[in-house]
């Protein structure tokens, strides 16, 4: 990449932090940016002012078509939007930059209908995912003392992820200092949307968070001695892909569970359990009613 587009993209990533988004989002945004110059350079265009709304509209429906390296899939919906906030946010730091050649912020939509039915597991689906965690081995030759660490980590994802219905991001930023077991609270930093929060934990998830804290913490490597999920976020997603392998549940393993997956069946069975859709959306950290809602469709549908 050209040394102009570098420079472009360090500018870029300090507009982000000057605005307070999150080190992920920061991350994740320029990454973005990163792979649309890179793109723009595979098209002979080697200046930023040279960048024309078609090439914004050409690089959309590019990604749209582009297939994920790891799953040989199209992106998925919450993917390409990612992409497309981070343009429209790259586009805005252009004009604030003082380019007012540049394309004007677009807040570009998805086709609805490229939207995938949103999955949830009933209670006994997640269930059997804890029941499975005994049953994930790490290192089968090794002892029970080095496997029972890790096979923790994996409940621990739960109790984050659904216990406490984070986000990935959420979950793997989450800071010892940031839970409360006096309280029993959980205090989220820098959500979605920049928003703070406070999580309640059930008696079940205090435990378990207590317990991975203060007995198995320790076994994990000391470079990030300050979070409570002792691994990297890939290691998050791996963590459920291994309880559903393992566990004896086709139905399960059909719906092919993500971590959302975990947050949107934790936010479905309070609303079946009676709590309200306020009280929902401020577990969840929405924004608005609206994203909250949803559930009220897929409790109807169920």
């Amino acid at each position: 990449m050209n040394a102009s587009y570098k420079a472009i993209i360090q500018a870029y990533t300090q507009y982000l932090q000057t605005l307070g988004f999150a080190a992920t989002t920061c991350y994740d945004f320029t990454r973005f940016i990163f792979y649309f110059l890179q793109y723009a350079e595979q098209k002979g265009i080697y200046e930023i002012k040279r960048i024309t709304a078609k090439t914004v509209h050409d690089y959309f429906a590019y990604a749209e078509q582009r297939r994920s390296e790891r799953t040989k899939q199209t992106l998925s919906t919450a993917h390409l939007n990612r992409i497309f906030l981070a343009l429209d946010k790259f586009l805005e730091f252009l004009h604030y930059q003082g380019l007012h050649n540049a394309p004007s912020p677009l807040k570009y939509q998805i086709d609805d209908s490229r939207k995938k039915p949103i999955q949830v597991l009933t209670t006994a689906e997640v269930q059997t995912l804890y029941n499975t965690v005994p049953l994930t081995l790490f290192y089968p030759r090794m002892g029970f003392a080095i496997r029972e660490p890790r096979q923790m980590a994996v409940k621990l994802m739960l109790d984050l992820c659904y216990g406490c219905g984070m986000r990935r991001s959420e979950a793997l930023n989450l800071k010892l200092t940031d839970i409360n077991f006096e309280q029993r609270t959980i205090h989220i930093k820098q959500g979605k949307n920049y928003k703070d929060r406070i999580v309640p934990m059930s008696k079940k998830v205090y435990e378990g968070i207590q317990i991975f804290a203060y007995q198995y913490r320790r076994s994990f490597p000391a470079h990030r001695s300050s979070y409570l999920y002792p691994f990297g976020s890939a290691a998050l997603a791996e963590a459920l892909e291994m309880l559903v392998k393992n566990c004896n549940d086709e139905k399960i393993k059909s719906k092919k569970p993500s971590l959302h997956t975990l947050r949107h069946s934790i936010a479905t069975h309070l609303l079946q359990n009676g709590m309200n859709i306020e009280n929902i959306a401020l577990f969840l950290g929405h924004s608005t009613l609206e994203s909250t809602k949803i559930y009220t469709h897929i409790v109807n549908d169920l």
